[in-house]
């Protein structure tokens, strides 16, 4: 199993190199009988300089003037005795000491060196690892999580020969010889070494470097969600949702597919917007960065529920999104830091690049910036920390800016509601009032659902009046005008009476009179993007391809609706449209959704959703498996594409 072992000559004494504990990969172990249970152990982790070793190794084989293997008589295995001799020669070399229930500790004058001692109670004779009596940690404090430079461990029983050989070891000024490219950079450089040739070369990168080539990997990183299919589902799917745990713990994983698939791609959204700002994780300035991506290019989901009866908010949101964006900044181990930045270069690029830096220098910054991608993992809710500018789930005013929304099914719901009848003929639905003389159909396509209404004399079939809606024409006012339609079907099926009476909401709420004498304009106040028009221009004096329709609009040319109503159009429905264009009251749309051309005309506001009672905790307990903080053990890109979503990392690309 790859483990070396040299024996005493009789058994009493094992050095044992290649241990499988990797805080203890040198191990000693000493006992009064050949063979026997142990009565004292010392470990060594893989970086330990031999010389500390060979300090123990040598008082087991050349003590005294002669080698006594007997159990008896050898000062390896006699009885411990107090530790005065070990403080005192630590004391004497500068080590600074405090006590602390029954714990004495005492450091280095450089404080690059500790040593623990436990004195009441000793501690488990046969406990190496976990509580040794004596504990030995070499490296900088505060190293942010990670293991010593090296560490060594003496159980309870190891007599005063071993422990004061080891206690000389550390204190002893002799310098060593090494060779530099096995030496760790950082720690040479907090102690000023010099090698044979004089002051050390100055390093071919500097700390800012590091950050930047870190910051760089985060950002590819998080805005490579995009690209990786069920990505943020696997990192979330049994992460349970923060605002559930009022009422019993439901997981994203646990939600309807269509909320769940909503959910996985506004979290999506929200890695990839942040992405912008991953230079902030590492105290960098964001820089010039001219076309941040704010959302995933993937479309918007089916969904049939209302977004206010979701059971999620936007704060549960940023939770996943920041536990998404720690997930993937932590999915780049070393190979995938080593291939991303191997052609990159380094500083201004001159010299070097990053893979062409000498072997020891290319793999400290390796490690180095291996660490600040651990550091910016975990700083990653500051990135979801302010409000996101659109809100995922939010609610605008005024509606005829809002645009076509989510949910393409919200505008039948009068006309079903109130016995209209159903014929599908391919991609259009017809609409029948229960009279038979009233009709309305939707046709959906790519660009989204179109609607068209209409009154046909019975017995001749000839049209009376028509009104149609285009395809990003905001549900609510479709169905304020299905709903009139639906409501008094006598009442439209008369021509007589004065169409204009429908332009009351919009007077009354303020509307601007922009008409001439050939032509009717009623507009929105303040950016004026939306209008009532029609032509009341003469016959002959109308413009070619002009009629008297009514023609009805919100939002920009390019990203705007358009509703065409019959010059006898019946003044309900167009009062019905006029009042849903003028109703103050904002509607919930997602933030994606919107477009940009109307965001500065718009009220946005976080949607705050009412989320529906939870499964019971007894059956949700039966089928939930909830991971609550800790993130998943490092695997390979390739090895996330066909495993569980615990298996999370992988190479940056």
């Amino acid at each position: 199993m790859g483990q070396e072992f040299a024996w005493s000559p009789n058994h009493r004494f094992r050095i044992a190199d290649g241990q499988l504990d990797p805080g203890s990969a040198w191990r000693i172990t000493a006992a009064p009988e050949p063979l026997g249970v142990p009565a004292w152990m010392a470990g060594f982790s893989t970086e330990t300089p031999p010389e500390i070793i060979m300090a123990v190794t040598d008082v087991l084989a050349r003590t005294g003037a002669t080698i006594d293997w007997t159990g008896e008589s050898h000062p390896a295995l006699q009885q411990p005795t107090d530790r005065r001799a070990l403080i005192r020669t630590l004391a004497d070399a500068g080590w600074r000491s405090t006590y602390r229930d029954g714990v004495l500790d005492l450091e280095a004058p450089d404080e690059l060196a500790r040593v623990q001692v436990r004195l009441d109670p000793p501690g488990d004779p046969d406990d190496l690892m976990a509580h040794p009596h004596l504990y030995v940690e070499i490296g900088p404090r505060g190293s942010g999580g990670y293991p010593p430079y090296w560490q060594a461990m003496v159980t309870t029983n190891a007599p005063a020969v071993v422990v004061d050989a080891l206690t000389r070891a550390l204190t002893n000024p002799t310098p060593l010889q090494r060779d530099r490219d096995w030496m760790d950079e950082e720690l040479l450089a907090h102690l000023g070494h010099r090698t044979e040739a004089g002051p050390a070369a100055a390093s071919p990168y500097t700390e800012t470097d590091l950050r930047e080539a870190a910051a760089e990997l985060c950002e590819e990183a998080l805005e490579e969600v995009e690209h990786l299919d069920f990505v943020p589902e696997w990192y979330i799917v049994d992460r349970v949702i923060p605002s559930s745990r009022s009422r019993t713990p439901t997981t994203w994983g646990q939600l309807p597919s269509e909320q769940r698939a909503l959910a996985c791609l506004l979290v999506e959204d929200m890695v990839i917007a942040a992405a912008a700002s991953a230079p902030a994780l590492l105290d960098l300035d964001l820089g010039a960065n001219l076309d941040p991506r704010t959302a995933s290019r993937k479309p918007t989901p089916p969904l049939t529920a209302a977004l206010s009866e979701l059971p999620f908010n936007i704060s549960d949101l940023k939770d996943a999104a920041a536990y998404a964006a720690a997930a993937q900044i932590n999915g780049t181990d070393l190979s995938g830091i080593a291939e991303a930045l191997h052609d990159r270069p380094v500083g201004d690029g001159t010299t070097w690049t990053w893979g062409s830096l000498p072997t020891a220098q290319h793999e400290q910054a390796l490690h180095a910036i291996d660490r600040l991608l651990t550091g910016a993992a975990a700083r990653t809710p500051e990135l979801f920390a302010p409000d996101v500018r659109p809100a995922p789930l939010a609610i605008v005013a005024p509606v005829y800016l809002a645009g076509p929304g989510h949910d393409r099914t919200a505008a039948a719901k009068p006309l079903t509601g109130r016995g209209w009848t159903t014929e599908k003929q391919g991609p259009t639905t017809v609409y029948t009032s229960p009279c038979r003389r009233l009709r309305a159909q939707s046709t959906t396509d790519d660009t989204g659902t179109s609607w068209t209404a209409s009154f046909n004399y019975l017995l001749s079939g000839e049209e009376v009046w028509r009104v149609t809606a285009d395809p990003r024409t905001p549900p609510e006012i479709v169905t304020a005008l299905h709903t009139a339609l639906a409501a008094n079907p006598s009442e439209l099926i008369r021509t007589a009476g004065n169409a204009e009476d429908g332009l009351v909401p919009i007077i009354s709420a303020g509307w601007h009179d922009n008409s001439t004498r050939e032509h009717l304009i009623w507009d929105a106040p303040g950016g004026e993007m939306a209008s009532v028009y029609r032509c009341t221009a003469p016959a002959g004096q109308m413009f070619v391809g002009e009629s008297r329709a009514w023609q009805i609009s919100g939002g920009s040319e390019a990203e705007g609706w358009t509703i065409e109503m019959s010059e006898n159009i019946p003044a309900p429905l167009l009062e019905a449209v006029t009042a849903a264009m003028a109703d103050p009251a904002p509607v919930a749309r997602l933030g994606r959704d919107l477009t940009s051309e109307h965001l500065l005309c718009l009220d946005v506001r976080p949607l705050v959703p009412k989320a529906p009672p939870g499964p019971s905790a007894r059956s949700l307990a039966a089928r939930t498996r909830v991971g609550l903080s800790q993130l998943a053990p490092a695997a390979s890109r390739s090895t996330a594409a066909s495993n569980p979503p615990d298996q999370l990392r992988q190479p940056a690309r």
